[in-house]
């Protein structure tokens, strides 16, 4: 028997700040800046004009505070968010680091400078800082429950359009495992692949067919991970058979689960996926394969009471 999968720690990624492609997060932080101060007809920027007639130009301090418990997540986009407003000469003071358990009323962080520049990113920074930190409270909330009976979490692109990037990083700050990022790092053939291949006739013809077809896949692409999905268990044999890394259990109960478990004897990473939300993932992760996919971390996770206030 072998003790882990070939590819168990393969799948145990996380992506960090560095990796995220900053020119990428940059353009986006453009739309995000002309949604704030708008374009006129002949594309000039129209500004902020509540803070214009009120004459708001001295200097002044801010600081962030948290409503609520949570696990914060955005911190390192303040910067990235000030360079792309021109606000660069605003001086940032963080108290505390993406990942790090915040209680309610802790203050995250100071900001000082222009009070005009501060009033021009504060809307900015705590929708990411309230979205972000909700995901990774969430996520921590879901790990927790995951790696005390022995599981792995990982994310699913079940994300923002556009937003990919940052609510993975989210979601590795609270713990979870990356999933792929797109569909150009992994090779996951799911159901639809099957049907588009047609092989989606009954019986030993699809089983033959189905373990052919992932072998010569997984011969010609030996670097590239490769995973399966199956929705039967007669499918898990000739899917270990075939040469996958990974086998993708789709909405299996947890007693199928373990039936897998078993018949799978560590061979290839087992990864449970399929309508897992909080209140049945104790229950799936008892059943001990080695990860468990949710979107629900980023996709049900609420926006968190973050605030700016003035010292």
């Amino acid at each position: 028997m072998i003790s882990i999968p070939p590819a168990l720690n393969k799948f145990k990624n996380r992506i960090g700040w560095d990796s995220i492609n900053h020119n990428y997060l940059k353009s986006h932080l453009e739309l995000c800046l002309s949604e704030e101060i708008g374009l006129s007809e002949n594309n000039k920027q129209i500004g902020d004009l509540t803070s214009n007639v009120c004459g708001i130009a001295e200097t002044g301090s801010a600081k962030i505070v948290a409503r609520e418990e949570l696990i914060v997540c955005g911190l390192q986009l303040i910067n990235v968010i000030n360079e792309v407003f021109s606000a660069e000469s605003l001086i940032i003071n963080l108290l505390f680091k993406d990942g790090d358990l915040v209680n309610k009323g802790d203050v995250i962080g100071y900001i000082k400078g222009n009070q005009k520049h501060i009033l021009l990113v504060e809307r900015t920074i705590l929708n990411f800082l309230q979205k972000l930190s909700g995901i990774a409270t969430k996520t921590k909330k879901f790990s927790k429950i995951t790696e005390s009976r022995g599981v792995s979490l990982l994310d699913t692109r079940k994300t923002t359009p556009g937003l990919r990037q940052l609510e993975k990083y989210a979601s590795a700050c609270g713990g979870s495992y990356n999933h792929r990022m797109g569909l150009y790092d992994r090779i996951l053939i799911k159901d639809n692949h099957l049907a588009a291949k047609s092989l989606n006739n009954t019986g030993i013809k699809k089983t033959r067919s189905f373990k052919s077809m992932l072998s010569e896949i997984k011969r010609n692409n030996e670097d590239i991970i490769t995973e399966v999905e199956i929705d039967t268990i007669d499918l898990l044999i000739p899917a270990i058979e075939g040469g996958v890394d990974a086998i993708l259990l789709d909405n299996f109960t947890p007693q199928e689960i373990e039936k897998a478990v078993l018949i799978n004897q560590n061979r290839v990473v087992l990864e449970s996926s399929g309508g897992i939300n909080e209140g049945s993932l104790e229950q799936y992760a008892n059943a001990k394969p080695h990860f468990i996919s949710t979107g629900a971390p980023i996709h049900s996770s609420r926006w968190l009471d973050i605030g700016l206030d003035w010292n």
